[in-house]
């Protein structure tokens, strides 16, 4: 056999084995590449959620007289909280900005709120010794009301897209309006003041207040994708809205005598701190998803 056929042997017989080689890779199942960081978030969008909502705020009850012949003295001193709790539900609009995994966007949202929660303080007659010894038989209470009618915020969002899911948190403004409702009643005991002294020193009065407060908030929440432009979330926003105060002028027996009637003052106080915790569901539709 001579040199060229050998050679010409070779080349054919590495044809061969190429040609064997390329079928089978070609019969190969090809791996799946990882899917990619989805980019769906920017866009505007519109919303609505629902949910429930607790407040936490401390709240102080007061109740002062003061007269030129008697002097300041304190009726009932009282702390502990107004715990208003209720169902919220409203809608939300904002924005998104997506780069590789990070969003970032703006939302505001406005929220009906049924919150709402009750005190009664009230300081027994035996228990008070008011003007000096012997003039304990007197008591009064102070009962309040409180509401939390609605919320809105203005925020900021950031977070992380994890396949179709985003995490986030979210702060900025927020602002609610409070309503409160407080009685002042006195009595005095029977025993010790009877006949025209009753009801007590000082007359029932009531009083009332509605305001807008603005705060802050603070939260986190995440959002996942659920088909073309829509999404569905579950978010909660700690609100605080400063301090609200409602004071009660309480008019003065006049069967009680100059010693009250002139240069005599009362009233009753109550302030409180208006914080809420709310936790929400919603539904947003991004347009152009």
């Amino acid at each position: 056999m001579t040199m060229t056929r050998i050679l010409l042997l070779g080349i054919a017989a590495a044809a061969a084995t190429a040609m064997t080689f390329s079928a089978q890779a070609a019969d190969m199942p090809v791996k799946a590449a990882p899917p990619p960081v989805s980019l769906g978030w920017t866009g505007f969008y519109l919303g609505v959620n629902a949910g429930g909502s607790i407040g936490t705020g401390s709240t102080t009850q007061t109740a002062t007289f003061s007269s030129t012949a008697l002097g300041a003295n304190t009726l009932l001193d009282s702390s502990g909280r107004y715990n208003p709790i209720g169902f919220v539900a409203g809608g939300q609009i904002g924005y998104n900005w997506q780069v590789s995994s990070f969003v970032f966007g703006l939302e505001a949202d406005w929220q009906w709120s049924l919150q709402k929660d009750s005190r009664n303080t009230c300081t027994p007659p035996a228990a008070l010794a008011l003007f000096g010894a012997g003039a304990n038989g007197f008591g009064y209470c102070l009962s309040g009301e409180q509401k939390i009618t609605n919320i809105g915020t203005a925020r900021a969002r950031a977070g992380a897209d994890l396949r179709g899911t985003l995490w986030y948190v979210t702060g900025g403004l927020a602002w609610g309006t409070v309503k409160e409702n407080d009685s002042f009643v006195g009595s005095a005991n029977p025993a010790i003041f009877p006949g025209a002294l009753q009801p007590g020193p000082f007359l029932p009065a009531a009083a009332s207040i509605s305001t807008t407060r603005i705060g802050w908030t603070l939260g986190a929440g995440v959002e996942t994708m659920i088909a073309g432009g829509w999404s569905a979330k579950l978010e909660y926003l700690y609100v605080d809205l400063g301090s609200v105060s409602n004071t009660v002028p309480i008019a003065i027996n006049p069967a009680f005598g100059p010693a009250f009637i002139n240069g005599g003052a009362a009233s009753a106080t109550n302030t409180s701190r208006i914080i809420d915790n709310i936790v929400r569901v919603g539904l947003n539709y991004r347009f152009g998803g």
